[in-house]
């Protein structure tokens, strides 16, 4: 399992796609940290959580790990790698649970890319604008672990998304369509539904209040869940498809 695990985060790393993805996350990061931390007035950024929406804007690398994710399953349908895969191990569990712990090891990487930089250019910002720091300690803790952990359980979600769809643009397409569309209309007309979702979960994990959202013990569990769920869904596809 070691093996297998080591042989899927040589295949996540020795690919353009991660560099693509990488510079993706940085691109957008700067921006929306930017646009978060400069357009609004002063008395935007004073509260807990201004700064709070401030800082989380780490955990938009949950995406890039989701894709990731897919890409790791969906890239060798499309390529025909998947034969050679299952010949080296025939056993399809080992080779899905390999893919899931380094997409999750890649998903642990981007987090710390992604609120490194949410983290380091938002206190810039406000020390460049003068506004006071009203972020505790206790929350910025909380804010830097929900995120590694939230982002780290988006990658393994991406491997079992990429599992079960196992077309590439399809997988990606879902995704995006599910992350910036679908959870977001579904939490605002039916938020006792949507608050159990994995956007909102990562957002709860990360320090996000409000009315509906979910403490962030309870985010991490129903994201863990959604991370197994999927996963299982997925290797039982696998079991029963046929490799062309």
């Amino acid at each position: 399992m070691i093996v297998q695990t080591q042989a899927e985060l040589l295949k996540i790393r020795s690919t353009r796609t991660t560099v693509g993805l990488l510079l993706g996350l940085v691109a957008l990061e700067l921006l929306v940290t930017l646009l978060t931390g400069i357009i609004g007035s002063s008395k935007s950024l004073l509260t807990e959580q201004d700064q709070n929406n401030l800082f989380g804007n780490g955990g938009v690398a949950g995406v890039f790990a989701a894709l990731a994710g897919i890409m790791l399953v969906t890239s060798e349908y499309r390529f025909g790698t998947i034969r050679p895969t299952f010949l080296v191990t025939p056993i399809r569990s080992r080779v899905l649970w390999a893919k899931v712990a380094a997409g999750t090891i890649a998903g642990l990487l981007f987090g710390i890319v992604g609120e490194g930089l949410a983290l380091s250019i938002g206190l810039i910002i406000l020390k460049a604008r003068h506004i006071p720091l009203s972020y505790s300690a206790a929350n910025f803790t909380l804010l830097v672990c929900g995120t590694l952990a939230g982002v780290a359980l988006w990658g393994a979600l991406g491997v079992g998304l990429g599992a079960i769809v196992k077309n590439q643009v399809g997988g990606v397409v879902l995704l995006l369509a599910w992350g910036f569309v679908a959870e977001h209309l579904l939490f605002q007309f039916l938020p006792s539904i949507g608050r159990f979702l994995p956007v909102h979960d990562l957002q709860s994990m990360t320090g996000s209040t409000g009315a509906h959202f979910l403490a962030p013990s309870a985010a991490t569990v129903t994201l863990i869940l959604w991370a197994v769920v999927l996963s299982y869904g997925g290797l039982l596809l696998w079991k029963r498809r046929d490799v062309s």
